[in-house]
């Protein structure tokens, strides 16, 4: 059974509580170890408050482990800063291995041990592979290594596969885990789906992005349906955001919100959602983009591909030549901001897009309108 265990990020992230709350509720994370070293002891004391009590007996602490019994923490991680559990501690002991011979020496001793680094490291510069599949294969197969054995280092939900073949079944994760879904949905609405149950087919199908979208609609219709949506999007961790409506982050149900080319200026919504909310924001061209992550966007809706009916006064048409010759002038500026391409995307359009470098894709009537929604949702996902 593939069991998944989350790590925090080193400098807070967006909405960082209500996200690790959703993540293990949703069953989605086992585990997750708060692996913040810069912390003081109250510091961490109050991160730890601001989570519900069942959600803390599934937090490991990397550091100031005095807190566990106090806080009601359910496992400590063992390191050179902490290489001994509380006394009389009895939850779960965790510890990391960089090597066989560290595994073979602690594991039973321990609940679960992490062995990295598996692959080349996504946040650590320079911190490679130390080990190589067939000798991986190997110790499985000899019960060397076992089920208390979880993998670390350059895990993505791409290669979890690969690796279950070798012999894992936990994982861990940091970078992948906080990194934005690749498919984001908005919000659209047809014969057969309104706004709610559009939303969650598409999230039952897989995606975990949602863009809540209604022009016409007022704020109390849009908070209506968040409300509905923020319960759904949780049992998923899934996003959610809101377009236009700066005014409704307040709220407390949306994970952010994207900022149209004729809305309020980017630096101005950056003052508001700052740290604690997404911020995305809708370009046409290369000036847009780059004058867009300058102020403070935290990711790019860059179109149309081509003409949609389900957006008025668009900007030009793009197309692939377009998207191709912006985003080799944005990469040459150095910048890293995930760009959506978003307008009229069809699912055959989907390699062609992923070869010109965009980080992902924001879709609509595509799914709704489609025969049959699941499968058009998989094929989607299969790309991005």
């Amino acid at each position: 059974m593939r069991r998944l265990i989350g790590i925090t990020p080193q400098e807070n992230v967006f909405r960082e509580h209500e996200r690790i709350s959703a993540m293990i509720r949703s069953g989605m994370v086992e585990y997750f170890h708060v692996r913040k070293p810069d912390l003081s002891e109250n510091q961490m004391r109050e991160y730890l408050s601001k989570f519900d009590a069942d959600v803390r007996l599934h937090f490991s602490l990397h550091d100031h482990h005095g807190l566990a019994k106090e806080m009601g923490i359910g496992g400590v991680h063992l390191n050179g800063r902490n290489p001994n559990p509380p006394a009389g501690f009895v939850g779960r002991i965790s510890v990391s291995c960089h090597s066989i011979d560290e595994v073979v020496q602690c594991k039973d001793n321990v609940d679960y041990c992490f062995l990295s680094p598996i692959f080349d490291s996504i946040s650590k510069q320079g911190y490679k592979s130390n080990f190589k599949t067939e000798e991986l294969e190997r110790l499985f197969a000899e019960k060397i290594l076992d089920e208390k054995v979880c993998a670390l280092s350059g895990i993505t939900f791409e290669n979890i596969a690969m690796l279950e073949e070798i012999g894992f079944s936990s994982f861990a994760m940091l970078s992948s885990l906080w990194e934005l879904p690749r498919t984001m949905f908005i919000s659209h609405h047809n014969a057969n789906y309104d706004y709610i149950s559009g939303c969650k087919e598409v999230l039952r199908g897989g995606i975990r992005f949602v863009q809540l979208r209604m022009k016409d609609a007022s704020d109390e219709e849009v908070v209506a349906t968040a409300k509905v949506l923020r319960e759904e999007c949780d049992k998923y961790a899934a996003l959610l955001t809101v377009d236009d409506r700066v005014n409704l982050l307040e709220t407390g149900l949306f994970d952010g919100v994207h900022i149209g080319k004729n809305d309020m200026p980017v630096c101005e919504a950056k003052k508001i959602t700052d740290s604690k909310f997404l911020l995305g924001a809708t370009c046409n061209t290369e000036e847009d983009v780059l004058h867009a992550i300058a102020d403070g966007a935290d990711y790019i809706g860059m179109g149309p591909f081509r003409f949609t009916t389900t957006k008025k006064n668009l900007s030009a048409i793009l197309g692939l030549e377009g998207y191709a010759q912006i985003m080799q002038e944005i990469q040459s500026h150095g910048a890293k901001t995930p760009i959506y391409a978003i307008g009229g995307i069809t699912v055959n359009d989907l390699p062609d897009l992923k070869a010109t470098g965009v980080y992902g894709i924001a879709i609509s009537s595509v799914i709704l309108d489609s025969e049959n929604p699941n499968n058009t949702t998989e094929q989607i996902l299969k790309t991005f």
